[in-house]
């Protein structure tokens, strides 16, 4: 028997879908973060059911723990692979079976969020998943990168297998998947030490007047192909491997394109809310962005465990205003308490 789910959920997330992730949920990325494993975990009907199970968890609950020893991982794992579950969690794919059921379950997430590392992973690592009631261990046996979805072959003992994006740094979405094999070592041991799901990572915010931020700010209303994403400095684990990196990403997003908007407008006051001190570059004023000649690349910079800059490259085609032609740009961002503003941007001819 063939598990489907992976062609299914891969399937429809294209671009659009990935970046519509970044819209975090903040409210319920806290209540997701802050919960522990001792939430609603279950098992498939039949396979263990313990007398603390009621009812399977719905789309969006909390269902148990994923920690991985090997590479410092401990995610919350959420019912579903919709874009509001793998935004703050790893996804449960439901047309598979729960960890430590007979048959393979697939566990989705986001490469450059918890599974940034997954590549890291090697045969002999451990995997624990913990929901309300029993501890499930698993062994890594190998991994694969296959296209984009190749389906996933059931198995007839309790089996896991661990999906992300292929490479594990990339923006845009990727024609490839790494998946991560693993069989089970031990299972239905007693969870009521579980650990507590990491906290939530920080809120970030731009601070755009509504009348920008009316503009339309996010990557889904603007058109920019995306490179890569690198963590540079000293970033913390946890945080890395959280929704993190993509909320930090999500508003260096919004800062940039606000510039863009705001100097095409001409808008002085606009431009001075979110790069205060900053001279507007005079090739964006008046102007617009016509060619996007390179991917944009996201670097984020951290000191002593903490984001504090955010560095954006890539190369445009400029259209109108004073000095139009092909330009290689760097916009340097601040993150100062959860907020992201314009340090810096320079534009040099091509």
């Amino acid at each position: 028997m063939t598990l489907l789910g992976i062609m299914l959920v891969w399937g429809s997330l294209g671009f659009t879908g990935y970046a519509a992730g970044w819209t975090l949920h903040k409210d319920h990325a806290q209540a997701v973060l802050l919960d522990r494993a001792a939430a609603s975990g279950r098992r498939t009907p039949g396979a263990g059911t313990t007398p603390c199970v009621e009812a399977p968890p719905g789309p969006g609950q909390l269902a148990g723990v994923v920690s991985i020893p090997a590479i410092g991982l401990r995610a919350p794992v959420e019912q579903g692979t919709g874009d509001a579950q793998l935004s703050v969690a790893v996804g449960h794919v439901p047309a598979s079976v729960w960890p430590g059921a007979s048959g393979t379950s697939v566990l989705l997430g986001h490469d450059v969020s918890y599974f940034v590392h997954l590549g890291a992973l090697h045969p002999g690592d451990l995997i624990d998943y913990r929901d309300r009631c029993t501890t499930e261990e698993f062994k890594v046996t190998g991994s694969a990168v296959v296209e984009a979805g190749s389906p996933i072959d059931d198995s007839s003992g309790p089996t896991l297998v661990l999906d992300t994006c292929w490479p594990t740094n990339a923006l845009f979405y990727t024609s490839q998947r790494l998946l991560v094999d693993a069989v089970e070592v031990g299972g239905g041991h007693d969870a009521a030490a579980a650990p507590a799901a990491a906290p939530p990572p920080p809120s970030y915010s731009v601070p755009a007047p509504p009348a920008l931020v009316a503009q339309g700010l996010t990557l889904q209303q603007n058109e920019e192909p995306m490179g890569t994403l690198a963590l540079t400095g000293s970033p913390s684990a946890v945080w890395e491997e959280s929704p993190g990196p993509l909320a930090l990403t999500a508003s260096a997003l919004e800062a940039f394109f606000g510039g863009v908007h705001a100097a095409s407008a001409g808008r002085a006051d606009w431009w001075n809310a979110i790069a205060p001190g900053v001279t507007m570059p005079e090739p964006l004023d008046g102007a617009v962005i016509s060619g996007h000649d390179a991917a944009l690349d996201v670097s984020i910079d951290s000191a002593a465990g903490t984001p504090d800059a955010v560095t954006l490259t890539t190369d445009v085609t400029v259209t109108g205003g004073s000095a139009p032609g092909l330009y290689h740009e760097v916009v340097i961002e601040d993150v100062t308490g959860g907020t992201v503003t314009i340090r810096s941007w320079q534009m040099s001819w091509r």
